[in-house]
Formats: C-alpha cells, sequence, structure tokens
C-alpha cells in the first residue's frame, strides 16, 4: 500500500471506533430451540474437558469418539447448570451424587424414657433365682428389647413406679433418668455415656422378689446419635467422633454440640434425646434432626494447658464424655466455663 491508501485506512479505522456504528451490543447466548449436531452453544463450553475436543490416546467417551454425544451434552449442561444433575464432564457423575449422597445427613429422632439396664444377678435379686427379662416388644437397636418385668426406683425425696427394664441383660446394671427424674428422686445423677458408671448417682431399686441397693449406676444419660455402619460410612462418621445437630422448628429450632456418635453393627440409625430435652426442643419420636459441619475426632479428649486452665471448650468435651466438674479438681476454671458447666448440668459443687 501506498503511504496515502494507509493513511486513508487509518482515518476510516479512527472514525469506525469514534462511532461504535459497527460494534454490536452485549447479547446474552441462548440454547436453540434443540440440538444441532456437530455445534456446541456458547454456555455450554464451559462443561468441555480436553477430551471434548481433541482425541486423547486411547481413551474414548461413551460416544465412541473425543467428542461425547451432542444431545447428551445439551442435557447434562443444562441439568448442571440448574443444580440438578451430575456434571457431564468424564467421571463427574459418580463424584457429583457421592457428594449429593452425603449431603442429605438428616436422622430420625427418638425419646428415650427413663429406663434401666439391669445385671443378671441384679434381675434375679428382684424378680427371683433363674428368672431373666422377658421381651415385650423390640426397639430399634438391634438385639435389644422393651422387657414385660418393671421396677420401683427409690431415692432420698421421692420414688418413680413401674420404670422400665431394657433387655438384655448386662454386665452392670445401670439406671438412665432425664435430669426431673433425679431431682424428684433427690439424687445427684451427673451427665455421662452409656457404661461410664463410676462415682455415678446411688440408688435402691425394688422388685417382687426383693430389692438391690447400688451404690452408684444412675446417670443423666449424654446425648448421642447411633448410626448404622452403612449409615456412618454415608456421613464420614466413625465411632467416637463428636458432631453438631440441628433439630426443632419455629422457635424451638437449636444446635447440640458435641453430640456422642455410636457407630457398628450393634447399632441403628437414631439420635437419642431425654424426655426433658425432647419438651425444650419441641421434638419427638418420628420427628428429623440434621447432623451439620464437621465431625470433631479423638472422642472429645479434653487437653488442658500447661496451667490446668479450663475453659467453655473444655466444659462441653467434658459433658460429651459424660464427666463432671467442680472447683476440687486441682485445676483453674474460668467464670464462663463454670455457668456453661452449671448450665449442662455438669457442675457439682465441692
Amino acid at each position: 500500500m501506498t503511504p496515502e491508501e494507509i493513511q486513508a485506512l487509518a482515518a476510516r479505522i479512527a472514525e469506525l471506533l469514534a462511532n461504535k456504528s459497527w460494534i454490536p451490543g452485549p447479547v446474552r447466548p441462548e440454547p436453540p430451540a434443540g440440538p444441532t449436531p456437530g455445534a456446541l452453544p456458547a454456555w455450554a463450553g464451559g462443561a468441555q474437558a480436553l477430551s471434548d475436543v481433541a482425541p486423547i490416546t486411547g481413551r474414548k467417551t461413551r460416544s465412541g469418539s473425543h467428542r461425547p454425544a451432542y444431545d447428551a451434552v445439551v442435557a447434562a449442561s443444562r441439568g448442571a447448570a440448574a443444580g440438578r444433575a451430575p456434571s457431564p464432564l468424564p467421571g463427574g457423575a459418580g463424584a457429583t451424587a457421592a457428594r449429593g449422597a452425603s449431603r442429605d445427613r438428616s436422622v430420625p429422632v427418638a425419646i428415650s424414657n427413663r429406663h434401666i439396664h439391669v445385671s443378671a444377678l441384679d434381675f434375679e435379686r428382684l424378680f427371683g433365682a433363674g428368672k431373666r427379662p422377658t421381651p415385650e416388644r423390640p426397639i430399634t437397636q438391634p438385639g435389644q428389647f422393651a422387657a414385660v418385668e418393671r421396677v420401683r426406683v427409690v431415692g432420698p425425696n421421692g420414688a418413680i413406679d413401674a420404670v422400665r427394664i431394657v433387655g438384655p441383660t448386662r454386665s452392670r446394671t445401670q439406671v438412665e433418668l432425664a435430669a426431673s427424674d433425679a431431682r424428684r428422686l433427690g439424687v445427684d445423677a451427673p451427665v455421662r455415656r452409656s457404661g461410664d458408671l463410676p462415682s455415678s448417682a446411688p440408688v435402691r431399686l425394688e422388685g417382687p422378689a426383693g430389692a438391690v441397693d447400688l451404690a452408684e449406676g444412675a446417670i443423666i444419660a449424654a446425648r448421642h446419635i447411633h448410626l448404622s455402619p452403612a449409615d456412618a460410612s454415608r456421613f464420614g462418621l466413625k465411632d467416637g467422633d463428636l458432631v453438631t445437630l440441628v433439630l426443632g422448628a419455629g422457635d424451638r429450632r437449636s444446635t447440640l454440640h458435641d453430640l456422642l456418635i455410636r457407630a457398628g453393627d450393634a447399632h441403628a440409625t437414631e439420635v437419642h434425646l431425654d424426655t426433658d430435652e425432647a419438651q425444650a426442643f419441641g421434638v419427638k419420636t418420628g420427628d428429623t434432626a440434621t447432623i451439620v459441619g464437621r465431625p470433631r475426632r479423638g472422642g472429645g479428649r479434653v487437653v488442658h494447658s500447661r496451667k490446668g486452665l479450663v475453659t467453655e471448650r473444655d466444659v462441653s468435651a467434658l459433658a460429651a464424655n459424660g464427666k463432671t466438674l467442680s472447683d476440687a479438681g486441682g485445676y483453674i476454671v474460668t467464670p464462663a466455663a463454670k455457668d456453661r458447666a452449671k448450665a449442662l448440668g455438669i457442675w457439682r459443687d465441692g
């Protein structure tokens, strides 16, 4: 081009840029009415992998070539964009499905009334030599049943009649009460995990054939969640984990922290709360609760600082482990931790 032609072209370009008449306005790409073989719409481009546009040696897609079938990509992309389907990328379906399954972490609620797990020896003392609990109906947890037999539980300030026995027999007798039951009996029952009975409250059991005076054995069961092996795997949880749970509705909707996971072949999936907790949170047997967030591993072991300082977080872990707290423990309890311990019912004077 001559210098004159170059100058004329530059002037024309400058004129067009100044007018902007040739620049199209922004247009939102829309999918076509139907798939057109051989052409992907612009909005589907983000769903492409390298194998969609270039062959990979030794690997083919379901369509038999390096590019997936167009109609399948269109349908999958629309669904994925709307959050209703797995990704159309190779391998995306399985990964997305797994994420979708783990997202549903709902568990049924079961309200546990006061009951007794009794040893074989104590059962004979209460109901006669050679006697064993008589099954009345099975309960959710595998191998366990509500027994026909019931006993009277007696404390310093009162008694509760017809407390049900849950079979089969165990190695030690354990009386599980709600906090209101403990106050009615006049016993200082600590919040404990099942089986953690040392230094728990003394109580008397009376049956038709005799009585048993327990030096320890009455507890308020720490709230917990039973999980079947399948559900534990699906939720990514294991026995001994501590989790957060959301339950209730409306003004009673609540978040509970540090619930103990009990998982294994001997467990069926359900949350266990006592009757006091059910009333406080406005829930009943058959309602649904949801596990949220990540679990805390290690079974809630409390690690104190070098100076033996107990904080609010330590108190939550102690409660989850069924432990109690007092000023006589040889450690320093912060005021907030003391208030938290009293609120959780694990503070013991002296």
